[in-house]
């Protein structure tokens, strides 16, 4: 089942809306049409939120010279629309009665709002879930991602600033951001990629030497990371940030049981893998939320464990051991 539009369906569906606004029959009709359109556009385009758009007021936030967007409230921040789309604003905008109705020119109502987006896109095909302007301003987040734009990018361009909003976004489509966002990191980073997991700032302290950096999975997995002033200025660090924590498997201890060691990491969980080499030993444990956390450990150490395929063990490895990426 297709879970999100692709960038051909959203060509077809901004095609479809110029359309649908052309068709209007009487001048009532087609300042409604052009006052939705430009919500869509929005939407499409500038990645906004129903109840942003619908308190805009479009003539003094959109600058159709610069193809800027202001957008105002509690995600405050400027969004920069594509010239392609800024036609077609240029000319609703122009309309006097863009001018005459100021604010109210883009306040409907939003179950209104829903219904139409659902009825232009009907000739098309297309589910009403993939259609509405929550799904459309997170397919502009994916197209982002697809072009390579870095995620903290994103995540400013959609005004997300909640670890909850954040999740939202990388649990639509499947958890299409998500493997988007590990795939970029994959393709930048030269370290093991697999005992990589994706979080959000939750906590920061900086320290004379270091910064000590606490992140939250988005399965509540908690990890602390140790860097240096020069690695935290270059990433931008700040709460509630969206990263993607590397471990380093040849920094990891494990043991058969919890102890009050020196480490600021401690996972639990049963071991799934187990490749067994005369010196060296791969060890994969699996995770509460399903994740592997691949280790490398001495052969010898571990027989004295006793290990095998389901027994419950123990991860500890220092918080320097956790490297940190925003890409």
């Amino acid at each position: 089942m297709q879970t999100s539009l692709t960038r051909q369906d959203l060509d077809a569906l901004t095609l479809r809306w110029e359309q649908w606004e052309a068709e209007a029959t009487t001048t009532s009709r087609r300042i409604v049409r052009a006052r939705l359109h430009l919500l869509f556009l929005l939407f499409r385009f500038g990645g906004l939120r129903l109840g942003e758009a619908l308190e805009l007021d479009a003539k003094a936030a959109v600058n159709v010279v610069t193809s800027m967007v202001h957008v105002p409230g509690a995600s405050k921040r400027d969004v920069l629309l594509p010239m392609g789309c800024m036609r077609h604003m240029r000319r609703i905008l122009s309309l006097p009665e863009a001018e005459e109705m100021g604010v109210e020119f883009l306040r409907f109502d939003q179950g209104f709002v829903r219904r139409k987006f659902y009825e232009v896109a009907r000739p098309l095909g297309f589910d009403s879930a993939l259609v509405g302007p929550r799904a459309l301003r997170y397919a502009r987040g994916l197209e982002l991602l697809e072009l390579h734009v870095p995620f903290s990018l994103v995540q400013k361009f959609l005004g997300q600033e909640k670890s909850s909003q954040i999740a939202a976004f990388l649990d639509f489509a499947g958890g299409r951001a998500r493997t988007l966002i590990k795939g970029e990191a994959s393709g930048n980073e030269s370290r093991d990629c697999r005992n990589s997991m994706l979080g959000t700032v939750s906590a920061i302290e900086v320290g004379m030497r270091s910064v000590r950096v606490e992140v939250t999975s988005f399965s509540d997995i908690r990890l602390v990371a140790l860097c240096s002033h020069k690695e935290f200025s270059s990433m931008d660090l700040h709460l509630n940030q969206v990263v993607t924590a590397f471990i380093d498997p040849d920094q990891i201890a494990v043991a058969p049981e919890s102890h009050a060691g020196g480490f600021s990491n401690r996972l639990c969980g049963p071991v799934e893998e187990l490749h067994r080499e005369q010196v060296e030993t791969f060890l994969g444990i699996s995770l509460s939320d399903g994740t592997k956390l691949y280790s490398h450990q001495e052969t010898a150490v571990l027989d004295r464990m006793r290990l095998y395929e389901g027994k419950n063990v123990w991860a500890f490895f220092p918080a320097r051991a956790v490297k940190l990426s925003v890409r």
